[in-house]
């Protein structure tokens, strides 16, 4: 058996859990005498390229399209799909297993249709919840859960209201479903208010991308219950769905590993993530703004993208003496990493699917304080084995941190009601199954 795994970035070069979860499946896979190889874009190359990562052979296509507005918005395809159909041509796998689906010139719809016309087998996994969420989180307004359907009129106010300019939103969102029910697409007129009165139109998109998505792969896998229940919200076929939950790629610390020790100021928290707007540390860093700094400590580990958003918490924390940087973090240092703290903080600004670090945190027998959206609260039942916040609120989360200051038993409490992670042997054999049922 052949298997293809597709992505935007691998390992070494990006690790994230995306990337994570698919070096731990592509080496399960090899161990059970599958041949294996990831492929993802050489971007801005004319050349393809590969290397091989842990024993993984890693297939980088030529990928050279120069991004602009045309191609951001779907109206031509990537220069290096071409690249991409030849190499599967050649190889000719058994099973493609996508676990990105971007729309510029990363992993693309098209990209999916043109391993379908090599005769492969087609599986998606699916990592994020932006196949059915524009704006990313599933929280209508940014306020409460959404059941998950696309509407167009409902997705079409709640894009606006996320972007900030509600006071608009009944003018902007009537004339904006007004133009796509006229089948005028504003997005073309080249210009920031066409492209906000194309809005449903956008969203009208994305409806029809899941449905062109579904119809050319054979098996759709899902790895939460929350989103296999939106999946068949939007008349995915039970059929095609696939639940293969969330498992931790590394093992597990035994119990004896554990240093259990009287807890003692100062409260210790950890960050660990992409420092993006996306991972939210600027919310972490305003609920700590008013806290006194004899009681809490916070270590910042994660991957810099140097941006300005980096720079500018970079600045504001530059005379804080309980606040310090790191660099990444290796991944075979992470688990015990975490257990030298009291807890850690995962504030996503999104509704990320199934957070590895959550996984990695109970590995260690460490609680997490998180944001309340889907992918977390599916894990974490507040003041049981984490703390919840609101989402985008670092007020709420303040409230979380000083329950925890002030209450050093709740920590204890919330350790105790800790249950070990789900082994990936599970989780890889289940997808051995499948594949081998599939061919």
């Amino acid at each position: 058996m052949k298997v293809f795994q597709v992505l935007n970035h691998f390992l070494p070069h990006q690790t994230a859990g995306t990337e994570v979860y698919t070096w731990a499946l592509s080496k399960h896979l090899q161990n059970n005498n599958v041949k294996v190889q990831v492929i993802n874009p050489n971007y801005g190359q004319e050349n393809s390229a590969a290397y091989i990562y842990d024993g993984i052979k890693v297939f980088q296509f030529a990928e050279p399209s120069i991004v602009d507005r045309s191609l951001m918005l779907g109206y031509r395809k990537a220069d290096g799909l071409a690249a991409f159909a030849k190499y599967l041509e050649k190889e000719k796998p058994d099973i493609v297993n996508f676990h990105e689906i971007t729309g510029s010139n990363g992993i693309t719809l098209q990209h999916v249709i043109a391993a379908k016309k090599a005769g492969a087998k087609i599986v998606i996994t699916l990592h994020v919840v932006s196949y059915s969420c524009n704006t990313g989180n599933l929280l209508y307004k940014g306020k409460t859960f959404c059941e998950g359907k696309i509407d167009i009129l409902k997705c079409t106010r709640c894009t606006f209201h996320e972007k900030g300019i509600a006071p608009f939103n009944p003018f902007l969102n009537l004339a904006s479903v007004a133009l796509y029910k006229l089948g005028i697409d504003s997005r073309k007129w080249g210009n920031r208010f066409g492209t906000a009165l194309g809005t449903a139109f956008r969203i009208y998109f994305l409806k029809k991308r899941l449905e062109t998505l579904v119809e050319y792969c054979d098996k759709v896998i899902v790895i939460t219950e929350w989103y296999k229940k939106i999946m068949l919200i939007n008349n995915v076929p039970q059929e095609k769905i696939t639940f293969i939950p969330q498992g931790l790629p590394f093992k597990s610390l035994d119990k004896y590993y554990f240093k259990e020790q009287p807890f003692s100021y100062p409260l210790r928290l950890i960050f660990l993530g992409r420092i993006s707007n996306l991972k939210g540390l600027h919310l972490l860093l305003e609920a700590l703004a008013d806290l006194p700094n004899n009681k809490i400590e916070l270590e910042i580990f994660g991957q810099s993208e140097n941006n300005e958003y980096e720079k500018e918490l970079r600045y504001k924390t530059k005379d804080y003496n309980n606040i310090h940087w790191n660099g990444k973090l290796l991944q075979k240092d992470v688990i015990r990493t975490i257990q030298q703290f009291d807890a850690i903080c995962l504030c996503s600004t999104i509704s990320e699917m199934s957070p590895l670090v959550i996984q990695e945190a109970f590995a260690a027998n460490v609680p997490v304080i998180a944001s309340n959206v889907r992918g977390n609260a599916e894990q974490i039942k507040h003041g049981y084995n984490g703390l919840l916040f609101s989402s985008k609120d670092a007020a709420s989360l303040k409230i979380q941190l000083l329950a925890c200051i002030n209450n050093p038993r709740l920590l204890q409490k919330l350790k105790n009601n800790i249950a070990p992670p789900r082994s990936f042997e599970s989780v890889g054999d289940e997808y051995l199954d499948l594949f081998k049922k599939m061919i």
